[in-house]
């Protein structure tokens, strides 16, 4: 339709005919297109028709069929024309009625022509269905409008610094292969690329082009070059949904530990390294689709500032568990150091009465006018009486000090998994309002228009 349509453009620019002239000129015997044909031919020399010769080029994509950034490179079906003036190539002088002629790609080869080629490509070819698709229009006034169907692979600037939310730029650049700016003034025409509104990409969306046109310097001279940029934006819904969403899931499942009571340690643990071992399994698919890339990029934020939560909290459990291992031990050598003291006060008072030295005669008149009755107990019941007391004051003190140090010590790890549950998610939140604010806007310094 395109095709049609720049058809009837040149027709209507270099033509020119009303139609009360053309019905009084066709009244005229029309000569057939080999008799055409052998009459401009006879005397022509494939020699540059003038100098500098303007050269006009116009690109229909018809289809993009792949943007690779493992080969940095995009694959496209393209028409690619281009439009010149050769005077000794008319033909109205000849047939005022015949409107154009029409040729394939073996008259293209009998003619002079600007070889326009194509110079950024990696891979290039004529499409075949089976002949070679390509068409030679003569119009009347020797201008000549040669069109070849190609598809083309041609390199990609490719940065992924922003993926997957990135914006990625492919070119295709023009020159006169054979002729520099003595021979050949290329130019791009008033419409110089043409967009199908079919083209469909599964990862990205061509979402603008933009046309430019300077002078190329090498050792042999001066070329002109057109450049059409091509901007590719990626479609990040796959990316929102294979990768962010279960992130955030293991994000929190891994938060949930935070309500689990400090003493049920297995369950905490698995939940954290569940959620880690997910998080690098996700990485892992995404990252092999990539090229290895010496810089960071968003993907890589987003993917190290999740696995440090989940490490964070796992340091937090660390914590809380440390702790309460080290009440343990305490209460372990507390109450090794009360058994010693106990035993030790069980053998205080035999050692007291041996080292005592023997009563005087006066002590002994003393005792012995004492009566002996049973209010007076004898030092072996008091020394039973004072052990006995002394282990339960002990024990008792033992189990007081205890509890208050388990108590205290649950407290400070509710404590501890309280804040983390409200530090964890705000912090979090605040990163991400950071991260999407970001990544989400266009900081591309621009100059399209």
């Amino acid at each position: 339709m395109c095709l049609f349509h720049f058809l009837a453009v040149i027709a209507t620019t270099f033509a020119q005919i009303s139609d009360t002239d053309q019905l009084k000129k066709c009244t005229k015997p029309r000569l057939t297109p080999a008799v055409i044909l052998d009459v401009i031919m006879a005397n022509y020399t494939r020699s540059l028709p003038g100098n500098p010769v303007p050269v006009q080029v116009e690109v229909t994509v018809q289809d993009v069929m792949e943007l690779s950034v493992l080969s940095n490179s995009f694959t496209a079906d393209i028409w690619f024309s281009s439009i010149w003036y050769d005077p000794r190539l008319a033909y109205s002088h000849l047939d005022e009625c015949r409107q154009n002629l029409s040729f394939d790609d073996r008259f293209e080869k009998l003619i002079w022509s600007p070889n326009v080629c194509i110079v950024n490509t990696k891979s290039a070819h004529v499409h075949r269905s089976p002949k070679p698709n390509v068409l030679l229009m003569l119009l009347p006034n020797g201008t000549i409008w040669l069109n070849y169907r190609i598809r083309v692979q041609s390199p990609c600037s490719m940065n992924l610094e922003r993926f997957p939310i990135d914006t990625q730029y492919c070119h295709l650049v023009f020159e006169s292969y054979s002729y520099n700016t003595a021979s050949v003034s290329v130019n791009w025409m008033n419409n110089p690329v043409t967009v199908l509104p079919e083209i469909s990409l599964a990862d990205f969306d061509l979402s603008r082009y933009r046309t430019s046109r300077h002078t190329e310097v090498y050792k042999a001279g001066e070329w002109y070059r057109l450049t059409v940029e091509f901007e590719f934006t990626r479609k990040y819904g796959f990316y929102i949904l294979q990768l962010y969403v279960p992130t955030y899931i293991s994000l929190f499942i891994s938060w949930i530990a935070f309500c689990i009571d400090t003493k049920a340690l297995p369950a905490r643990i698995v939940l954290g390294v569940n959620s880690l071992m997910s998080l690098t399994f996700q990485f892992g698919n995404i990252i092999r689709s990539l090229p290895p890339v010496s810089y960071v990029k968003a993907i890589d934020i987003w993917m190290c500032t999740c696995v440090g939560f989940i490490f964070a909290s796992l340091l937090e459990l660390a914590f809380v568990a440390y702790q309460d291992k080290k009440l343990i031990l305490k209460s372990g050598k507390s109450n090794a150091a009360i058994s010693t003291l106990v035993s030790y006060m069980k053998h205080f008072e035999p050692f007291h009465e041996i080292s005592s030295p023997p009563p005087t005669i006066d002590e002994k008149k003393t005792m012995s006018r004492t009566p002996s009755t049973a209010t007076n107990p004898s030092r072996s019941d008091l020394d039973g009486l004072d052990t006995k007391d002394l282990e339960e004051e002990i024990a008792e003190y033992r189990k007081l000090a205890y509890a208050r140090k388990k108590w205290r010590l649950l407290d400070f790890g509710a404590n501890v998994d309280r804040i983390s549950f409200i530090v964890f998610p705000l912090s979090f939140a605040i990163f991400n309002v950071v991260y999407w604010t970001y990544y989400l806007q266009d900081v591309r310094i621009s100059t399209w228009t």
